[in-house]
């Protein structure tokens, strides 16, 4: 599964958290809870099959690359 595949919210909260903000900082970022940051961090990490914030920076940083250079492949 890719990054598209996840929920809106949860791209966000992916994007948040490769940016390296804690579970507290993107709690207040989005108006939710931190337990809710850490549902949908558990949801994206089987979702992607990731271990943790780590590998998820590493492949949120990844497509990034890879959908810019897309982009400027068909430009």
């Amino acid at each position: 599964m890719t990054i598209e595949n996840l929920t809106p919210r949860e791209q966000q909260v992916a994007d948040a958290a490769a940016r390296g903000l804690t579970n507290r900082q993107i709690a207040a970022e989005f108006g939710i809870s931190t337990e809710t940051v850490k549902r949908h961090l558990s949801s994206i990490y089987g979702k992607l099959a990731m271990p943790g914030r780590v590998m998820l920076a590493i492949h949120v940083a990844r497509t990034a690359v890879a959908n810019a250079s897309a982009v400027a492949n068909n430009s």
